[in-house]
This record gives C-alpha cells, structure tokens and sequence, in this order.
C-alpha cells in the first residue's frame, strides 16, 4: 500500500508538471531596447517557448515520463525500478533548476534579462516532491546518493552554462558587416562607388577614408582627411543576406556631403 501511495505521489507530480507547462509563468524575459527612446518589454513564456527551450521543456518530458512510468508500476501492469524513477526524477529537478540561474545578454542595441517565474518555482516543489517519493521507495545507498548528487550539480552548472551560451548566440552581436568590399550603385545623383573595410580603417571611393570604430550595428568613422574635425556616427543595417543600409546618427562631414553618399542607396557585398 505504500508503495503504491508512493508511485501515485511521482506519477500525480509529473502529470501536474506536465499540465502546467502549457500555462505562461514559467520564466520572465525582459527586454530593454535602446535607440529611438527607450522600449521596455516583459514576457512571462510557457515551458514550450524561447527561452525556455530546451532546458525547462527537457525538464518538463523527463517529469511526465517518470510520472508515466509510476502510473504504470502503480497499475500493476510493469514494475519499473525504483532507482529508474529516483534518477529520473532527480534529473527533471536538476534541469529545472539550472533553468532558474538568471541569465543576461547586454547588446549595444538591446538587453535581454531571463529570470525565474513562478510556475518554474512551482515546479522544482513538485519535481522536489517526486525526488523524495522515490528515494523513499529506492532507498539508496551512501554511493548511489553520492553519484546521483554529483550527476544533479554536473547538469545545474552545465544546464546554467548552457543556457547563458545560447542566450549569447541567439542575440549576437547587432554586428551586420564583414571585412571586405561592398559596392552601392549609381543612385539619386551619387556616383557607383566602392567600399572597403579592413582592419581599423574603411575607404569609400576616392571621397572618403578614416578610421573605423564599431559597436553592435553602430559604426564610427573617423579621421577623415576630407573632414578631420568631423566624427561621423550610423546605424548599419542588414539588407537580405550579406548587404548594408546605413541611417546617420550624427555626421557634419562637408555639411552633410559624406552622410548623404553612405545613406544612399544599397551596399552590396562583393564576393
């Protein structure tokens, strides 16, 4: 009778987590986005939704299979092993709780915060109720207990490691340009020109060259010979795969001479 009390503990706690991930709260992402004025937008995401994928939905199918699995022993149609139950269960807590490290990703555009939300709280209570039930029913030994704390901290710090890395990759950098040429046709009175931008420096046509200073999608030009005292400061936007458009932020160059040949037009990227 215990027993199955136990198993109806583990399976009733997985189902649960299960039916909750399809309700938003699970984790908050904050975004801030800099520009135009100041954006600030606050999400709550299900278990099934960016950020949360893959940790949390991970978490979210390792507990509703255990549950599954408890369900089955408690019927009497299969007995699964205990100590099954107990690494499984230990394992959806883990993942959950690397999934509640806040994570951040500080562009020059925008800023991402994802932090936990109160149904992943709920969540690692009902995970932590499943860990419990089955070790009462495995009832491991001092090196089980040991292996299995060691598996759980391995997944929280490389879960937690994981996410922040993927965070980063899929904000990037706002960077839209690469080293090389590009070339803007003949359009509203500006000649065909090239551009070339290496290293620290960027030449456009016979017109313009300086330094070249970016951060995110904004890009400094400097030092201008044709302009010394004048700083120019745009937005470089990505057109399709590999071109740029470039929006003025600040530039006095020649009373407006060089901003108006960079925002003309298309720049497209020379193979």
């Amino acid at each position: 009778m215990k027993s199955r009390v136990l198993l109806a503990v583990v399976a009733t706690a997985g189902v649960a987590v299960f039916a909750l991930s399809f309700v938003r709260g699970w984790l908050v992402h904050d975004r801030e986005v800099r520009g135009e004025g100041y954006r600030f937008v606050e999400l709550l995401v299900d278990a099934w939704r960016e950020p949360a994928v893959p940790a949390v939905s991970a978490a979210v199918v390792l507990a509703l299979v255990v549950g599954i699995a408890a369900g089955v022993s408690s019927s009497g149609r299969a007995r699964v092993p205990s100590w099954v139950l107990l690494a499984g269960s230990v394992a959806a807590l883990a993942v959950m709780a690397a999934s509640a490290f806040p994570i951040s990703q500080d562009g020059h555009a925008s800023s991402v915060d994802v932090s936990i939300g109160p149904l992943l709280a709920v969540g690692i209570v009902l995970a932590t109720l499943m860990v419990v039930a089955a070790a009462v029913l495995a009832r491991p030994g001092r090196t089980a207990i040991v292996a299995l704390a060691v598996a759980a901290m391995l997944l929280v710090a490389g879960g937690a490691a994981g996410r922040w890395w993927g965070l980063q990759l899929a904000e990037g950098t706002g960077r839209h340009w690469s080293e090389g040429s590009y070339v803007r046709q003949a359009t509203e009175g500006e000649p065909t020109e090239r551009m070339t931008i290496g290293g620290e420096r960027v030449t456009i046509g016979d017109r313009w060259q300086g330094t070249w200073e970016w951060s995110g999608w904004t890009v400094v030009i400097d030092d201008d010979p044709a302009c010394p005292e004048s700083r120019g400061t745009y937005h470089a936007h990505g057109v399709g795969d590999d071109d740029l458009r470039f929006v003025m932020v600040v530039d006095t160059c020649q009373e407006g001479a060089r901003a108006a040949d960079l925002q003309t037009g298309i720049w497209e990227r020379e193979e």
